[in-house]
């Protein structure tokens, strides 16, 4: 008997309606759509050009010397690609810690429009890096975007200059 009245149960309950599993699939599947589609542009990077040219390759033509003597960093440019602004790696007991040249006390001092072809930077900096074994100094530059910002882009790696102190 009791076997008979769990059957009859079992036949009495109905499953979703059509209408509700259609929603309920539509809404699972925009999920899943908007899942893939942040991820992906999370992924994918937005286009920056200089002089009509991806600005990853623009930093292969940046050219300028680093010199640091008795607690006074000198950058020039000598290439033909304006230096926006510069990172400052500060490397100490096999540690270090990048700064972007603005957040130095001679930060201020910094050209508006950047490094343009011959110009010079020169600022002490002997307080901000203490005890450091050695700085290394990697050009950042500005281009336009695909959506037309003004976006940076730091050239690190083999672009940057090294300073033993």
């Amino acid at each position: 008997m009791y076997k008979d009245n769990m059957i009859k149960r079992l036949r009495k309950k109905q499953g979703l309606s059509p209408i509700v599993t259609t929603v309920l699939l539509v809404a699972l599947t925009i999920g899943i759509i908007s899942i893939i589609f942040f991820w992906f542009r999370g992924m994918v990077q937005e286009g920056v050009v200089k002089f009509g040219e991806n600005i990853e390759l623009v930093c292969n033509d940046v050219s300028f010397e680093v010199s640091y003597s008795s607690g006074t960093l000198n950058i020039v440019n000598n290439g033909n690609v304006p230096i926006f602004l510069v990172n400052v790696r500060i490397t100490t007991g096999g540690s270090y810690e990048t700064k972007s040249i603005e957040e130095f006390e001679i930060g201020s001092n910094w050209p508006t429009n950047g490094l343009s072809q011959g110009g010079t930077f020169s600022g002490r900096i002997e307080n901000e890096v203490g005890d450091a074994e050695e700085l290394t100094i990697f050009p950042i530059l500005i281009g336009t975007s695909t959506s037309g910002d003004q976006k940076t882009y730091i050239c690190e790696g083999e672009y940057g200059k090294q300073i033993e102190i």
